[in-house]
């Protein structure tokens, strides 16, 4: 029974991304006759995809036999996700930047599982956002709404162990804004969210963002769930 529920979830995943990506191509073949339309490939780009020099690249990531990288435009104002190897050829348009984010050298972490996952982070003045492209070989796609943390820290990682892809890690202030004018002094919590945006729990209070077990690089593996606020 256990087998058949873990089948039943790769396969519902696994349409997730595909129906994501059915429908990024409608988009595109939508946008085809709009010549006013933005374009959201690396057509004129440079030979690294770079569109505004100059660009930063991060990475490239390996992930069970394809590569994932980040080319930021200048003043990482704008960029996108390529996935290449292993038969994948695929460019994800970086969308939280029209909101504000803002792209460095640290913004694009990955995990590998049953169902792969990146997420492309950047800050912003309430914190940071996090856009999360998820993928198995070649089909690679976007989550359809960003993660956002006031305390500044979105990533990815492989928690559970529930075969379904690794969780989202959001950090959060443990405080009211509509009461405390200042919360960047308050704990933190980080929320767990599974790939279907499904909040899991969250984690006890942390002094600080920086007293997150393995902080840069948070590992959070023998956390244990507790209700959220």
């Amino acid at each position: 029974m256990v087998v058949t529920a873990i089948v039943c979830v790769l396969v519902a995943l696994g349409a997730l991304v595909t129906a994501a990506v059915l429908r990024n191509e409608r988009a595109n073949d939508a946008q085809q006759g709009e010549p006013t339309t933005p374009p959201t490939t690396t057509s004129g780009a440079g030979a690294n995809g770079c569109l505004v020099d100059p660009c930063t690249v991060v990475g490239p990531i390996p992930i069970g036999g394809i590569t994932v990288q980040l080319v930021a435009d200048a003043g990482g104002r704008s960029g996108r996700v390529q996935i290449g190897g292993g038969g994948a050829s695929d460019v994800i348009e970086v969308t939280i930047t029209k909101l504000g984010a803002v792209l460095g050298p640290d913004s694009l972490q990955c995990a590998a599982g049953s169902l792969s996952a990146c997420v492309v982070r950047g800050a912003t003045a309430d914190g940071m956002l996090g856009q999360v492209v998820v993928g198995r070989s070649a089909k690679w796609a976007s989550l359809d709404k960003p993660f956002g943390s006031d305390a500044g820290y979105v990533g990815v990682q492989e928690v559970t162990g529930r075969q379904t892809g690794p969780e989202v890690l959001v950090a959060q202030h443990r405080c009211d804004p509509s009461t405390t004018a200042d919360c960047s002094a308050t704990p933190v919590y980080v929320q767990f969210f599974t790939l279907k945006s499904e909040s899991l729990g969250c984690t006890r209070n942390y002094a600080r963002l920086e007293s997150i077990p393995g902080w840069p690089a948070v590992d959070l593996a023998d956390v244990t769930f507790r209700d959220c606020p």
